[in-house]
């Protein structure tokens, strides 16, 4: 590998938050997974958005892979890689379990240290062996051995950082580094399409089909067409903007693994007994359209 290869995949992109963030979308967001995943403070709240101090944050990638809708941009660490091995070095965090999940689905299903593994890989590595055990996955395996790093790609970011700016335009024309991520690749559900991680509570009863949970959720989870309302939880990634928005609280989001399934409810058409105009509703036992019923105090 060359001077300028090897200095490219030395830098990052520096990390900002996009406007597909859910606080981005609605008001009424209450997401704040990347404010609780950065251990330095770096996110905060300003003008009812996250932002992120450039002077605090240290590019570690938390709260990358903590959004649940891919809305920090930036590249992960650099991780070494040998021969399909995820290698342990000394002076680096571990991945996070996300991370570690779509390495595993990438071909990287073994770890490598030349010394026994710390109490934080340990941590991570039983946390994504416990989730490929609910997905019907084997175990990461862990190897302590001598590595064979060959020509070792060694960071240059000291060494460049003053040309750092310059640079940006050249290096976002580049590929991201084979084994590195960026904000889109973070997607469980693209690499375990059998299986969803949520779990979408709906109840007919209080929906009005207002609509707002269709066009706001941002991986198309939700359908409302004349005759049902589906829901379909294998791409959500439990960011909880639909709960936040419902004005009925009609609908709840939990994280939970299992099969790939999308449920369907009837959309019944109605004669309103009040108005006597049609209207729509997943109620079976509904009377009244929902002005009527708000009207009426059937509905808050």
């Amino acid at each position: 590998m060359g001077l300028v290869s090897m200095w490219i995949e030395s830098l990052d992109y520096e990390y900002e938050i996009l406007e597909t963030c859910t606080r981005h979308l609605s008001p009424r967001s209450k997401c704040s997974k990347c404010m609780e995943a950065c251990e330095l403070d770096a996110i905060s709240i300003k003008r009812g958005v996250p932002s992120i101090k450039g002077e605090a944050c240290i590019q570690c990638g938390k709260c990358i892979s903590a959004c649940s809708v891919q809305a920090v941009a930036g590249i992960f660490p650099k991780r070494t890689i040998i021969q399909n091995h995820l290698v342990i070095t000394n002076d680096e965090k571990p991945p996070t379990t996300k991370e570690l999940l779509i390495y595993y689905k990438k071909g990287i299903k073994s770890v490598v240290s030349e010394q026994d593994i710390g109490k934080d890989w340990q941590t991570s590595l039983n946390e994504a062996n416990s989730i490929l055990l609910k997905l019907g996955e084997k175990s990461f395996s862990v190897k302590v051995e001598k590595v064979d790093r060959g020509m070792e790609v060694l960071s240059r970011r000291d060494l460049f950082f003053t040309w750092r700016k310059d640079a940006q335009g050249f290096v976002k024309q580049m590929a991201p580094a084979k084994w590195r991520f960026n904000q889109e690749d973070l997607e469980l559900a693209r690499y375990y399409q059998n299986h969803q991680f949520a779990a979408i509570t709906f109840n007919s009863e209080k929906c009005t089909l207002c609509s707002a949970c269709q066009v706001l959720c941002p991986k198309n989870c939700l359908e409302i067409t004349e005759t049902q309302f589906s829901i379909n939880a294998q791409p959500c990634t439990t960011c909880g903007l639909c709960e936040d928005i419902c004005p009925e609280q009609a609908i709840s989001v939990r994280e939970k693994i299992s099969l790939y399934e999308i449920q369907h409810y009837k959309v019944y058409k109605k004669i309103c007994n009040q108005c006597k105009q049609s209207y729509n509703t997943v109620n079976q036992h509904a009377e009244k359209c929902v002005p009527c019923a708000k009207r009426e105090g059937f509905l808050k």
